[in-house]
């Protein structure tokens, strides 16, 4: 809570188990600048993002399709499934099409690696991706 007779800032930092560090700041009247620097802290809930794109090619005109994809961490040999995405595509143009998907999302934090420091961001990380695709209905739509 501000206190109209402060003139200055003095953030107050509170840790809690996941690092987040909190700052009170407080603008008094009629101000609407400031500058404030915050103490340092403790780099957390590090993770990795996993961007992707993936293209069905010739596609059938007036049909949907599904896509799967699955995405495993392998380590030692071993795969372990560490997410899986699905989608559902109308392709109602008259003629065979490429189907693109972009901006396939995956967010993968060190807390779920297959690594020994499940903290260190700079350990190396290896994944293995399976895709299928296929067509939902041979029906046209309509």
């Amino acid at each position: 809570m501000c206190k109209e007779t402060e003139l200055t800032v003095t953030p107050t930092l509170q840790i809690d188990v996941n690092d987040t560090a909190t700052h009170s700041i407080c603008f008094e009247h009629c101000e609407n600048n400031k500058n404030v620097v915050l103490d340092s802290q403790n780099l957390s809930s590090v993770g990795r993002f996993l961007t992707l794109t993936t293209t069905v090619k010739k596609v059938c005109p007036n049909k949907q399709i599904a896509i799967g994809i699955k995405l495993y961490e392998t380590t030692n040999g071993s795969k372990i499934i560490k997410g899986h995405k699905s989608f559902a595509v109308a392709h109602n143009e008259s003629c065979c099409a490429d189907i693109t998907l972009s901006n396939i999302h995956f967010v993968l934090p060190e807390e779920i690696a297959e690594t020994e420091d499940k903290s260190n961001i700079c350990s190396r990380r290896t994944f293995d991706i399976e895709t299928t695709s296929h067509y939902i209905d041979l029906s046209s739509i309509h």
